[in-house]
């Protein structure tokens, strides 16, 4: 109250300020919000939040918690979202103000506790029941049970008995919300501040020779980012017109990936060639960056700079080789489909049937070996660099890398026990 009663007494000519110093005196405001309450509409699911067009009423639900291990309504503590007039605002702000109990005087008022009597105590019995009964419109609102629209999401849940309930689902902005504080917190809050800045301080080190700090970091100074993350955006330029909710984060919602993992969708069972059928992801670029940034220094040849290259190399080929250990735990036999066209070599690598005869015949990891030094380097050719393209490699280079490339297989740990 304060703060909004300074910013407009800033603003204010001289014959306004004692109606300002008026209006904003505690029993006054706060009756005039009471009455303003009515335009307001609290809830924990609202309609426009799972579609923008959805004509649905609001709805407070309070399932019980339950230690199920479900992210859900209940089992997450967050407040109540609201919409309705953007002016009333500064009435649910009110009403979200915590007491000494760390519950909120919208809850006190629901039970009418002693505690929410006693910050209204410049009222007699009559206007704080007529003051909390104004508030309490505030739920009165909302219909006792929400209504379903064509454009909320449908399904059919079956009854055991048979029928079915035909269910609409609708997103809770309290748990959008809290979600979006997390990975925010996460992502920017202090501690992962702290955490940037002690990265940045350790690559410092590192490339001026230095040992990274580790002694005196406290371990709880991480930050974590998630990647493959987008985002959605409610209510255009009046996000306020949406909820409460949506005006705090201006309507920008995170969104993470919902597809199956890439190893369950395109490298679960290579059908013709196991390097053409890997599918580049955030981590695999992330990599290609890295060596893009060494093939671009001016003098790529030198010897700390070719171990740096072989380290992302290694790590790439950690990448690429992670999805056959996928294959090679399949049950063995899986490769001799008369639609499967891998070539022999990669059938004794990948499919653990071929296990004997992977170990009598050592030809076929000089061809894999090969076969991923093209690879990476048609991979790094195909990515998009922007204006500036991929680094041409002359014929030596070229040669040097392919080498360079094909040598690391044998390095690995899956294949250092083999005979070369």
């Amino acid at each position: 109250m304060n703060e909004r009663r300074d910013a407009k007494l800033a603003k204010a000519k001289p014959e306004a300020v004692a109606k300002i110093e008026s209006d904003f005196r505690f029993d006054n405001w706060v009756q005039s919000a009471a009455m303003r309450a009515s335009q307001l509409n609290v809830a924990s699911h609202i309609g426009p939040i799972s579609h923008p067009d959805a004509k649905i009423a609001p709805f407070v639900a309070e399932p019980t918690p339950a230690p199920d291990g479900y992210v859900r309504s209940g089992n997450v503590s967050t407040p109540w979202d609201a919409f309705g007039n953007a002016a009333a605002l500064d009435t649910l702000a009110f009403m979200k103000i915590e007491l000494s109990d760390n519950r909120t005087a919208l809850q006190h008022l629901r039970e009418g506790t002693s505690q929410i009597r006693r910050l209204f105590d410049f009222a007699d019995d009559e206007t704080y029941e007529t003051i909390r009964n104004q508030f309490l419109q505030m739920f009165a609102n909302s219909k006792p049970y929400p209504v379903t629209c064509s454009e909320i999401k449908q399904i059919y849940f079956p009854l055991p008995e048979g029928g079915y309930h035909l269910l609409s689902l609708v997103s809770s902005s309290g748990l959008m919300r809290e979600n979006r504080l997390r990975l925010q917190e996460r992502q920017w809050g202090e501690k992962a501040k702290a955490a940037r800045e002690l990265e940045k301080e350790d690559r410092a080190a590192i490339a001026s020779g230095r040992s990274p700090q580790v002694e005196g970091v406290p371990a709880e100074v991480i930050y974590q980012s998630i990647p493959g993350r987008g985002s959605i955006k409610l209510g255009g330029a009046n996000a306020q017109n949406v909820s409460s909710f949506n005006a705090e984060c201006r309507g920008v919602w995170p969104l993470f990936a919902s597809y199956r993992e890439t190893t369950s969708i395109y490298q679960r069972l290579a059908k013709s060639d196991y390097f053409r059928n890997l599918r580049w992801d955030t981590y695999c670029r992330s990599i290609f960056v890295k060596l893009d940034n060494i093939f671009r220094k001016s003098n790529p040849g030198n010897s700390e700079l070719r171990e740096a290259r072989i380290r992302r190399l290694e790590e790439l080929w950690l990448w690429a080789s992670s999805f056959a250990l996928e294959l090679q735990s399949l049950p063995g036999g899986w490769s001799n489909n008369d639609d499967n066209r891998l070539p022999m070599h990669q059938k004794l690598w990948l499919d653990a049937a071929n296990g004997d005869l992977a170990s009598d015949n050592s030809g076929w990891r000089h061809e894999v070996a090969g076969e991923f030094a093209a690879w990476t380097l048609a991979a790094y050719r195909k990515m998009n660099w922007g204006d500036q393209g991929s680094v041409p490699l002359g014929v030596v280079e070229n040669t040097e890398f392919r080498n360079e490339v094909a040598e690391l297989p044998f390095n690995a740990q899956e294949w250092q026990t083999w005979e070369r």
